[in-house]
């Protein structure tokens, strides 16, 4: 996808950091000079004199932060000196929250986050690919995404409403996220999320627009009385479509679990194997830990919305769906002996987990529950920390630039640092304040991401003021720090105030006050007093709870009638931490050593061969030293064998277990680096499909039977050109396979559109019927992607079926209400290759049924 972004890298590189060294960004932010805050929630403490500063240095830079001028309601105007980025001056706003902490560098960076999303405000968008650049209105007022991106991507406003950025605007919020809704261009209705622009022209290879359900409910529970229902009834429509067609396009009933690229780490380069960045129907076919917990989200979500609609059957149903999809998750995803959760389960012929992890995919399975507690703890205490904050993905890819690759990005740092807090981790999550901190001090504005190698902002892509950079640093402040939790029944209060951080952050410091927090419509000033012990670990303990002076019972929800008229005053004590509470910090890895940053290089499997029995693997190792890896082989899946010694350049692994007679096994590998237990990306999968590659019938396009499209012939044999335009297109391969068994079915076909974005992915309902019986064997929605130009040609998805050895079948690739990509929406009748209607054509030139598993009648 990358929102086009690669074609504009030169102009959005950020400025580099000038003489700097890579050294651990430990720095301290230096208090505030000046008297403490007073316990007073009013007067001097709050306003504080002009010239108050605070200071943030490292081996890489330094910043200071000063009031410059306190105005009418004590609103503050800060000017941000920073070594690396030069001047900055913004003030505090009146409708929205300032906070007082006794650090001038917390309340600045606070209120630089809030002018941040200020300055992404809109009533109009604008993107080259939309609209023929012209802008596009957004009825009642939008977010862009960040200085660089001037329009709305639905992951990019779905995080950022979940993180920190509903309380200062919910109907803001709410109109940007009801900007990513859309009906069908035909007038059907059928509401729908957008999947933005993405890898292989979008859906289904990127199916993480359910991200949106998880901001929707958010806004939900901030929106005032007379906006909730309203939007409860579209988000419901739109969650509810959504969620069914994504049933029936991209779960897979087999593993439990949906289909599709992991959230956000979207380029595929970055973070994938380089064996799938053109032909990514591989990725189509993959299983990713995030966005499974984002279709988890949005089921949750549905079942929610159901129950409030009166809908006992639908809230019951996306129960369960929801119940069976977090039991799949566990099972599928967890690494016990690593505990960490797997980035992704590679593809349909290695349906393995990778040995490899993001930062995201782990807090989201944390924070949603999906982890279980033990799971939780353990994955936050080990994800690895760089000394500039967690990298997104672990390990790194070799050769690879910054960008998701050798990257912070501080939306989900914060992530993480909400994950550190709900498993009471004190110590990882210090660190992601201060990398938070760091970031947002040295750069003068809340960048897209920061190069981990020396805490730079130069990677490929980089922009100011991206919007869930800004969510997240609200999201330290409100989440994380005060525990600012909007749910249906209230507002939950559970601070989680790490004591190194107070002494680092807040150090003299009595009081943290957040005020004029605006929750459904009542404001609110939130007070965190503050023990006077001296200890540097753990967190502090809530010790009681007092809204207007009366004493609550910690825990307690505040409602709205609880807050009542004016301004409701809400002081929280805390007390020293429970002893044994404290958690270790994690130590950076050494970014300077190659074995602990990276993985090893990409191994290949060059060769599959079946003799008497066992079969025998040539391999390929990449440029790395046989005596520097150990390797794992992986087959149909599973490994089989681990930390085996590579003899040479060139080695071979024998596997005496297979049953190569009964199963079509494919192979794959990684290798392992044995200083640090870094592992590689999984090499490409490779089968054996019978002696004489007898186990594969392929019927091409000189025998198919056809409606639609035109027979050519071109270097690849006899195809049908622009096919699958007309509603009753159809295509019909006649095969009789030798053997029963299951069988993995697809189309070999060309889309000439990029791989690395689009919105008009081939899209056809497979359906495989029995001749003699016209029985319906199976049916499947396939995915043809992009393929880069119309001269190149990749296998689609696979659909599977149960077939028996004689028998004729027929295969037919046809229209179907559920086979259509994004330019079938009205979203997208303003995208530049998609004005004249909905897309949906390929070039087709072979069906082909693969035996993969024999069985006996």
């Amino acid at each position: 996808m990358l929102r086009m972004r690669r074609r504009r890298t030169t102009e959005l590189i950020g400025r580099g950091l000038v003489a700097v060294a890579v050294v651990a960004a430990s720095g301290a932010a230096v208090p505030a000079a000046g008297a403490p805050a007073r316990a007073a929630g009013q007067g001097p403490a709050r306003c504080g004199p002009a010239g108050e500063s605070g200071r943030f240095a490292d081996g890489t830079g330094s910043a200071t932060l000063t009031v410059t001028h306190v105005g009418d309601g004590c609103l503050r105007t800060y000017k941000l000196v920073s070594s690396v980025a030069g001047e900055r001056t913004f003030r505090e706003s009146a409708d929205r929250p300032t906070l007082r902490s006794g650090s001038v560098l917390l309340d600045g960076l606070y209120a630089m986050a809030h002018d941040d999303a200020r300055r992404n405000e809109t009533d109009q968008l604008t993107d080259d690919a939309y609209n023929d650049g012209e802008p596009v209105p957004c009825p009642g007022g939008c977010y862009i995404t960040g200085k660089s991106w001037t329009y709305v991507w639905t992951r990019d406003v779905s995080y950022s409403a979940d993180l920190g950025l509903t309380p200062a605007d919910p109907e803001r919020m709410r109109n940007t996220l009801a900007f990513k809704l859309s009906d069908r261009r035909d007038g059907s209705g059928d509401t729908q999320v957008i999947q933005d622009t993405g890898t292989g022209g979008s859906y289904p290879s990127s199916s993480d627009r359910v991200v949106w359900a998880m901001g929707a409910s958010e806004i939900l529970d901030w929106l005032p009385d007379g906006e909730r229902e309203p939007f409860a009834r579209r988000a419901y429509d739109a969650i509810r479509n959504t969620v069914e067609h994504d049933r029936e396009v991209v779960y897979d009933p087999r593993q439990g679990l949906y289909k599709g690229e992991h959230s956000f780490l979207d380029w595929r380069e970055q973070s994938y194997p380089d064996w799938t960045k053109d032909d990514v129907a591989t990725i189509a076919t993959s299983r990713s830990l995030s966005t499974n917990v984002l279709h988890r989200v949005a089921l949750d979500t549905a079942a929610r919305l159901a129950a409030d609609a009166g809908d006992e059957a639908a809230a019951a149903k996306y129960r369960g769906w929801a119940t069976r999809l977090t039991t799949a998750i566990r099972r599928a995803f967890w690494l016990p002996g690593q505990g960490q959760f797997a980035q992704m389960l590679t593809t349909e012929l290695d349906p393995s987990p990778a040995r490899r992890y993001d930062a995201l995919g782990t807090s989201l399975a944390v924070l949603t529950g999906v982890a279980t507690p033990r799971q939780a703890r353990q994955a936050v205490a080990g994800y690895p920390q760089t000394p500039y904050g967690p990298s997104v993905l672990w390990p790194q890819q070799q050769g690879v630039p910054a960008y998701h690759n050798n990257a912070v990005w501080p939306f989900v740092t914060a992530y993480l640092m909400r994950a550190a807090a709900k498993t009471g981790n004190d110590g990882v999550a210090t660190l992601q304040a201060r990398s938070l901190i760091r970031g947002a001090a040295l750069f003068g504005t809340n960048k897209e991401n920061i190069n981990l190698l020396d805490g730079g902002t130069k990677t490929e892509i980089n922009s100011d003021r991206q919007l869930w950079s800004v969510a997240g640093m609200l999201s330290m402040v409100q989440q994380s720090l005060f525990g600012i939790d909007a749910r249906r029944d209230g507002l939950h209060i559970e601070p989680f105030l790490p004591a190194r951080l107070r002494h680092t952050s807040l150090r003299g410091s009595d009081r943290a006050a957040l005020h004029h927090l605006n929750y459904r419509g009542h404001t609110v000033d939130i007070a965190l007093d503050l023990p006077k012990d001296t200890a540097e670990r753990g967190a502090y303990r809530v010790t009681s709870l007092r809204l207007n002076g009366e004493r609550l019972p910690a825990g307690t929800p505040i409602t709205e009638e609880m807050l009542g008229e004016g301004t409701a005053k809400l002081v929280i004590e805390l007390g020293p931490p429970r002893p044994g509470s404290a958690s270790p910090a994690p130590k950076p890895v050494d970014v300077s050593s190659k074995e602990a940053l990276y993985g090893p290089d990409t191994p290949t499997v060059r060769g599959v061969t079946t003799t008497g029995g066992r079969t025998r693997l040539s391999l390929g190792i990449g440029d790395e030293k046989p005596s520097k890896v150990t390797m794992d082989v992986l087959r149909d899946g599973r490994v089989i064998a681990e930390n085996q010694r590579v003899s040479g350049s060139d080695p071979v692994w024998t596997d005496r277990t297979a049953r190569p007679e009964k199963v079509s096994h494919c192979y794959s590998v990684r290798l392992r680096y044995p200083s640090s237990g870094n592992t590689s990306q999984h090499a490409k999968p490779r089968c054996s499909w019978g002696p004489r590659h007898d186990r594969v019938t392929t019927v091409t396009g000189e025998d198919f039977e056809v409606t639609g499209g035109h027979r050519t012939s071109g270097e690849h044999g006899v195809y049908y050109a622009d096919w699958g335009t007309g509603a009753k297109d159809s295509i019909t391969a006649r095969i009789r396979p030798r053997s029963d068994g299951e069988y993995l079915i697809q189309a070999d076909a060309a889309v000439g559109g990029p791989v690395n974005t689009g919105v008009s992915s081939g899209m056809k309902m497979l359906r495989v019927y029995e001749d003699a019986t016209n029985r319906l064997v199976a049916q499947k929605v396939i995915a043809m992607p992009n393929t880069g130009s119309w001269t190149t040609v990749r296998g689609s998805t696979y659909a599977s079926a149960r077939l028996t050895g004689g028998r004729a079948y027929r295969v037919v690739l046809a229209q179907d209400p559920r086979a259509v990509n994004m330019s079938y929406f009205s979203d997208n009748a303003l995208y530049r290759d998609t004005r004249s209607g909905p897309s949906n054509n390929s070039d087709v030139y072979a069906i082909t049924a693969r035996l993969k598993q024999h069985t006996a009648r």
